[in-house]
Parts: C-alpha cells; sequence; structure tokens
C-alpha cells in the first residue's frame, strides 16, 4: 500500500511540474546517493521533494546506483542553479571531477547533508574540505561533535527526520503486543571486531564500552575524553576524530547490547513483543511465547505496520540527546512510543503526556511502563492523541523541509 502511494505521488510531481514548468519556479535537488537500510534514504529522499514542491518549488530527484555512470548522472546538475540541495549519508563529499575538483564545489547550491548515524561514521566526507558543506545531525550532542572536531564543515544543526502517515485506516492489532521494528546483531559477535583489534585501541574500546553500557547517556565523544584524560593522553583535534572513526564497533556494540537487554526483560516479565527487521534469527531467549518475528519490508511499508501497532517500543542508546525517527513515526501513525529517555526528549516531551520513557539502566521502570500502557486503552488513546497534534505541528516532512530552508537562506544571507 505504502509502495504505492509513493509511486502516485512521483506521478502527481511530474503533473504538476507539467502544469508550472521548470522555469517559472525556484529548484531544489534532492539526492539519493547510496543504499541505507530497507531503501530508507531513497523514501526520504523523496518524502523531502515532495514537502518542497507543497511549498512551492520544483524538485529534482537525483538516484544514484552502485552500477551508474555517476559522471553522467551528475555532472548535467552542475549546469542548473538550486536553492539547495540535500542528501541523506552522502557520498559526494568525496566525489571529484577529472580536473581534481570536488563535486560539491561546482554545484551552485548550498549543501546538506542528513547524518544518519554517529557522524564519526563519516569522517571521510566531514574532512573533504568541500567548501559549501552543512551537516544536519540527529543529536545535540553530535550537533557539538561536529562543530568541535569538524572544523571545515561550514554550519551543522540538529534535526530529527520527519514521518509519514499511513494509508492504512483500519483496526489496530486485536492483541496488544509492543513492536520493534529495528534491525539487531548478536553483541558478541560485535565485540569480536572489537577483540581482534590492535591495542591500544582495544584497551580503549573496551573501556568506552564499560562505560557507556554503565552510563547510557554519556556521549561517547565526551567519555573518550575522559579516558584519554585518565590516561594522561592528548590527541589534536583531528587526530581525535581519525581515532573516534576507527572505533565504531563501540556504537554498534552499545546498540545491540542494549536491544538485547530491553528485550529481555520486556520478555522475562511475560510481556508480548513484535520485532520486526533483519538480524533477529541472532536472538536467543528463554521466553519464545510472548516473542513474535516479522520479516523485514522496505522503509516506506514500515508505516502500514505501525499504524497497526497499539505501542511502538524505541531503544536508541547512540542518540542519547536526540531523537530517533521511530518515535516521530509512532507519533504520526497512532502507535504509543515507549523509549528510553534523554535530555533532548525531556526538554521537547512530558512523560506520559505525548510518549512514555524508560531508563535504560532500570529494567523494573521499563517493565512498569509496558505493563501500564498494556493495560489501560484510555490512557494509550490519550497519548496517541497528543502525540499526533505535535507531530502535524511540528514534524511533519514539510516542517523539517521549511527549516532546511530558513537555514539555506541564512547561511546564503552571510556569505557561506
Amino acid at each position: 500500500m505504502q509502495k504505492s502511494f509513493v509511486v502516485d505521488m512521483r506521478v502527481a510531481r511530474k503533473v504538476w511540474r507539467s502544469l508550472v514548468g521548470g522555469d517559472q519556479v525556484e529548484k531544489v535537488l534532492i539526492f539519493s546517493s547510496r543504499e541505507i537500510c530497507y531503501s530508507s534514504g531513497n523514501f526520504f529522499a523523496h518524502q523531502l521533494a515532495a514537502a518542497f514542491e507543497e511549498l512551492g518549488f520544483l524538485a529534482e530527484v537525483c538516484e544514484l546506483a552502485p552500477d551508474d555512470d555517476l559522471d553522467a548522472a551528475l555532472a548535467p546538475l552542475l549546469s542548473g542553479t538550486y536553492r539547495l540541495a540535500v542528501d541523506f549519508n552522502s557520498m559526494l563529499p568525496r566525489m571529484e571531477l577529472e580536473d581534481g575538483s570536488r563535486y560539491l564545489d561546482r554545484l551552485r547550491a548550498p549543501f546538506f547533508d542528513y547524518i544518519l548515524d554517529h557522524p564519526l561514521f563519516h569522517y571521510t566526507g566531514l574532512t573533504s574540505g568541500v567548501r559549501n558543506l552543512h551537516a544536519l545531525v540527529l543529536d545535540e550532542a553530535q550537533e557539538a561533535y561536529v562543530r568541535e572536531y569538524y572544523p571545515g564543515v561550514a554550519d551543522v544543526h540538529t534535526l530529527p527526520l520527519g514521518a509519514t502517515r499511513a494509508l492504512y485506516d483500519g483496526e489496530r492489532d486485536a492483541e496488544c503486543r509492543i513492536l520493534f521494528p529495528g534491525t539487531y546483531d548478536d553483541p558478541e559477535s560485535v565485540y569480536a571486531v572489537v577483540e581482534a583489534s590492535d591495542e591500544p585501541l582495544r584497551r580503549r574500546m573496551k573501556r568506552l564500552i564499560e562505560r557507556r553500557v554503565f552510563e547510557p547517556l554519556v556521549p561517547m565523544e565526551q567519555a573518550f575524553r575522559e579516558e584519554l584524560a585518565a590516561e594522561g593522553t592528548e590527541l589534536e583535534r583531528e587526530q581525535f576524530a581519525l581515532v573516534m572513526n576507527g572505533m565504531y564497533a563501540v556504537d554498534a556494540y552499545v546498540r545491540d547490547y542494549f536491544r538485547k537487554k530491553v528485550l529481555d526483560a520486556l520478555l522475562t516479565e511475560n510481556i508480548p513483543v513484535t520485532v520486526m527487521g533483519t538480524g533477529w534469527e541472532k536472538y536467543h531467549e528463554k521466553m519464545g511465547q510472548n516473542l513474535r518475528r516479522e520479516r523485514s519490508v522496505p522503509f516506506g511499508l514500515s508505516f502500514e505496520r505501525i499504524a497497526k501497532a497499539q505501542i511502538l517500543l524505541n531503544v536508541s542508546p547512540i542518540f542519547n540527546r536526540g531523537m530517533h525517527d521511530r518515535i516521530v513515526a509512532g507519533m504520526a501513525n497512532g502507535a504509543v512510543v515507549l523509549t528510553d529517555g534523554n535530555p533532548y526528549l525531556e526538554k521537547h516531551f512530558a512523560n506520559g503526556r505525548e510518549m512514555c520513557f524508560y531508563s535504560l539502566t532500570d529494567d523494573r521502570e521499563l517493565t512498569g511502563q509496558a505493563e501500564l500502557l498494556l493495560a489501560d486503552r484510555d490512557l494509550r488513546e490519550q497519548i496517541a492523541e497528543r502525540a499526533y497534534r505535535e507531530f502535524a505541528a511540528h514534524h511533519t516532512w514539510r516542517c523539517r523541509a521549511e527549516q532546511i530552508l530558513a537555514w539555506a537562506d541564512e547561511c546564503a544571507g552571510h556569505g557561506k
């Protein structure tokens, strides 16, 4: 159902272009330069393009596949002028033309790279030297990290992703279960990468894992700075960012450690959970009768499943000063969000009002919140209604397009 919606939306945009003509309106350029899990990057690109067209722009979407002739696909865009350009986890900052110049330096538009995981994974792009590179991140601590350790980036802002309302308008699941849509990997398999690393990287990663498991609200870069101070070691800014890039396994381990920990706690208390995504065959639990596994679906179809759920679980310790798109998806589609709390969420939402918070270090709080939501239908309906109103006012893709446009105009006004 969601796939047909996306296709219809593209057709509608083509019709609109034919009516207004390409020369009468300003253009924005949206890239989908790499494949992201569940085809989410491509989906985000078209949702954002549609939002810009709601605002009166002509949105061009450039989709790149691994076997494309990149020069043939990208070179024609250099002759255009665009109000702004956006990509998701972009590969474009690293791309050079035949004369050795950076592709984005020749593109006539401020370029926004929407980074969907910790910026440590994007060291190469963020140090590319592209003059007009702006980063959008999902976490305020990660925004501060980019400002501090990547001075070549023109600017950086925290901006959660938007979400899409499903077309589904039927009944919710008859059985009240907790749905977790996400990927899983066995934490011990990830830890094997740590064990295989050379010293001092191995020792540092182990200590960072211990710290972040004990204090999940401590940002990784803060934990690393404090580890270096304890060692009596100082690193230059560029070297710090490079070493962080080499410790990607820490972030991956912490993510899956807490996904397993949360699921273990819920199932131990006989709380029914459904997981949807890749990798869950690697999860081995003792309370199998309370767990259901569903196959992964393309990202656009996930909203249809969320719209049938009563409660949506979020576990996102790697964004401990921000908001994962699972939260916005639940708000948009009437599923009550049960999420690990953090300072960013607590600043923008109230516990028990638009969503419910739990602590990653207190299993009793987690299971208590889950049992309360499972038992109280009226409470679920009240929270879902307030959450939807908040989504419609502040978290649609149109809201995101308006904010990116404002930042683009601001940087243009200051000559960045």
